[in-house]
């Protein structure tokens, strides 16, 4: 990690992409060691971009988590110089970096799930983590193209999810609309109640309106007793990001039902730039990545390629140009957008990730 300090501060030639970090990085919680973590993949992205010839200054501190320490921060005067600054995290410390950034045309990158209501009025901010009603539409999108006339099943599951009703609901409701078949089920329902609901000339996609592992769980099992006195039906489920946390459990479920799992990141532990990513971030830190999901290494290290690359490549018309960037992300995607005519941008990437029946993975865009 001090090579990487080290190396990022270092200048290569006249034009330099000026980077800044501002996250709780010492807290003593579990979340700096997150912080943590993400700062080490903007310096991994950063190590990549001045090996493509870009030049990269670096600036990070430790922000704590008060309104005082940001504005304390702030009066030092090399953070007014940089191109664009990561955080922070703490939504009491938005409002003081929000309005330095506008003051001084910084570019502010908040990449955690922050309620930043200022993106709606500040053009600097671009807010990566945002509320899954926000990707409603994009979401609804996808699985109409992708699933297409299909019957979808709302499963009752019983439990007290409202995220996971909220989806349901806006999705059955939008379906209608498009004239595409929809149906209600009880997953506690016998059956006669099964036969009705289900379709056994069109494919059938089951969403539950749960996110939890124990409902989906329920679910699985009761499908597994219809299908072996129906083998005929067919059967595909549709779920949420949190599905993606019990790969490691549900795998072969997931194939064996043609699961669908919309989601803003997905890491592809098969693909050659994961495991070339965790190999260096292995020989960097002399620690592998966490098991968790997502990885926060992999998002500053998205985040950053996004940003040194896009403002290296546009300059000074990067808010207006950056749509236009062409990367392939290890475990992110950005979809920018404006979040209102006055305001900054919010990213509404979403993608369908799929778990084929023929034992495949892929994603759907």
């Amino acid at each position: 990690m001090a090579a990487l300090l080290a190396a990022c501060t270092q200048l290569m030639g006249a034009t330099t992409v000026k980077v800044g970090v501002l996250l709780p990085l010492k807290d003593t919680a579990g979340r700096g060691t997150v912080m943590v973590e993400f700062y080490r993949g903007v310096l991994m992205a950063i190590d990549a971009a001045r090996n493509e010839g870009i030049n990269v200054d670096c600036y990070a501190a430790d922000c704590g988590n008060t309104a005082e320490q940001m504005e304390a921060l702030l009066k030092e005067p090399e953070w007014a110089k940089l191109n664009v600054i990561f955080g922070p995290l703490e939504g009491r410390q938005v409002p003081p970096l929000s309005e330095f950034c506008r003051q001084h045309s910084i570019r502010m990158v908040v990449p955690f799930n922050t309620p930043c209501p200022q993106v709606y009025s500040n053009p600097w901010i671009f807010q990566v983590g945002v509320s899954q009603e926000l990707l409603f539409p994009n979401i609804t999108n996808l699985v109409a193209e992708h699933l297409g006339r299909r019957n979808f099943v709302f499963c009752q599951t019983g439990d007290t999810d409202e995220r996971g009703q909220s989806f349901t609901n806006h999705l059955d409701q939008v379906l209608r609309l498009r004239d595409m078949q929809t149906t209600q089920l009880a997953l506690t329902a016998d059956e006669f109640a099964y036969d009705r609901a289900l379709n056994q000339f069109l494919e059938n996609v089951i969403v539950p309106d749960s996110r939890s592992q124990e409902s989906l769980t329920r679910l699985l099992t009761s499908l597994k007793a219809y299908l072996a006195t129906r083998p005929q039906y067919r059967i595909s489920l549709l779920g949420y990001p949190e599905w993606l946390t019990y790969t490691s459990t549900l795998l072969h479920d997931y194939y064996k039902f043609d699961t669908y799992v919309f989601s803003s990141y997905y890491r592809n532990p098969l693909s050659g730039r994961t495991a070339k990513f965790e190999q260096q971030y292995l020989q960097n830190f002399s620690q592998p990545s966490r098991n968790q999901y997502p990885r926060a290494e992999l998002l500053g290290y998205d985040l950053g390629q996004y940003f040194i690359l896009g403002l290296a490549t546009f300059g000074s018309d990067f808010n207006e140009r950056q749509g236009t960037l062409s990367l392939q992300p290890v475990q992110h995607g950005f979809n920018f957008q404006r979040a209102s005519q006055q305001g900054g941008y919010i990213n509404t990437f979403v993608q369908l990730v799929h778990y084929s029946t023929n034992n495949t993975i892929q994603t759907l865009k």
